[in-house]
């Protein structure tokens, strides 16, 4: 009668023992993926050409921007509910015309969780960029690449490389005010989600 007590309670301890770990995993895996960092988003949503029949400048939002220039407007979200985001600056790289045809870059910055900040990047195009046009229609490409360390509570990960790019095919541009009127002016329209590298 001892011996039968004494296996009971062997296995009652055994059983609470189990549950306690199950849990404590479940906790952990619950942890770690609340932890576990999201890459930033990266949408263009939208692409200014200059007004090709004008002779120096044309404007866009209040702002001049000469003739061989493309002005970006780029949305970049950070999907994570308790992390902000550094960035050592974003590059935004033109490609087209056989080659890179331009490109610029932002400042670094901190972003906010669950915010989403929005650049106006001002691109010059190369010549051989504006000879590969072809009546109005275009070809090309846009990469953007970053390198973020993300802060968690009042830690900060190691610096992760992040690049995206999106191709731009048959894309017509209107020469009376320099916005896209074709191709794939819906999808530009609709801020197209970049291409992920990492």
């Amino acid at each position: 009668m001892v011996h039968r007590r004494l296996d009971k309670a062997r296995f009652d301890i055994s059983c609470w023992f189990f549950c306690v770990i199950t849990v404590l995993s479940l906790a952990g895996v619950v942890a770690w993926l609340s932890l576990t960092p999201k890459n930033p988003c990266f949408r263009i949503s939208d692409i200014h050409f200059p007004v090709l029949n004008s002779k120096n400048y044309t404007t866009h939002s209040n702002v001049s921007v000469p003739n061989n220039s493309l002005m970006f407007n780029l949305q970049v979200s950070n999907p994570n509910k308790r992390m902000g985001i550094y960035y050592s600056g974003i590059s935004l790289s033109l490609y087209g015309g056989g080659g890179i045809a331009g490109a610029n870059s932002t400042p670094g910055f901190y972003q906010q969780h669950k915010n989403t900040t929005v650049f106006a990047i001002m691109v010059r195009a190369t010549q051989g960029f504006w000879q590969g046009m072809n009546g109005g229609d275009m070809d090309f490409a846009v990469r953007v690449e970053t390198a973020v360390r993300f802060r968690i509570i009042k830690w900060n990960t190691k610096l992760r490389h992040i690049e995206h790019e999106e191709i731009f095919n048959n894309v017509r541009i209107s020469s009376l005010n320099g916005t896209v009127s074709s191709g794939d002016y819906a999808e530009l329209q609709n801020a197209s989600k970049l291409k992920t590298r990492n």
